[in-house]
């Protein structure tokens, strides 16, 4: 991969080794996160903290969202590849414009939950925009099952976006009804 500049929605949790893993892999890797406590733990796991911009906003407030994201591109280029963990679907949308403005062609990775895989919402994305999704399930164990931890979360994200797949289910979706409560 070569990218120039990468998003990571959520990044600074669950999603904290995809966002290293792509700044050790790209040249800058922009992160939205809603606090800068979070974007602080972030730096100190990170090889090279140079290679993070963090963007402490919450995705729900649009017209900051979109601002942040204009000031990431003109500090560091046009996005080439998004990875998103947002449920608020319209925060996807509008993120999907905004790189669109200034990106002729670019992927995104849609981490969703794995209720999305059997009923999800509509979503519009630009026709630039390589969409991909990536549902998140469960673990089946002897017992039962359990919900993936963020080790497991990060690893499936990682290799889906290494191979770029469409559609990929990290853990398993079946037997839905036999998922944690």
């Amino acid at each position: 991969m070569n990218e120039n500049h990468v998003l990571v929605i959520g990044g600074t949790g669950m999603l904290s080794k995809v966002s290293i893993w792509l700044a050790d892999h790209h040249a800058q890797v922009s992160v939205i996160g809603r606090t800068q406590e979070k974007h602080s733990d972030l730096m100190k796991m990170a090889g090279d903290p140079a290679r993070l911009n963090n963007i402490a906003v919450d995705y729900y407030n649009l017209d900051a969202l979109e601002t942040e994201l204009k000031r990431a591109m003109d500090k560091h280029g046009p996005i080439n590849l998004a990875v998103c963990w947002s449920p608020f679907y319209p925060a996807v949308e509008r993120i999907s414009r905004v790189i669109t403005e200034r990106s002729d062609r670019w992927r995104l990775y849609h981490v969703k939950g794995s209720r999305r895989y059997f009923e999800d919402e509509p979503l519009s994305v630009s026709a630039s925009c390589q969409y991909r999704s990536i549902y998140l399930g469960f673990v089946m164990t002897g017992n039962g099952s359990r919900w993936l931890t963020h080790a497991e979360i990060a690893a499936g994200i990682i290799e889906s976006v290494k191979n770029d797949e469409d559609g990929a289910v990290v853990g398993t979706v079946h037997p839905y009804e036999k998922r944690p409560c």
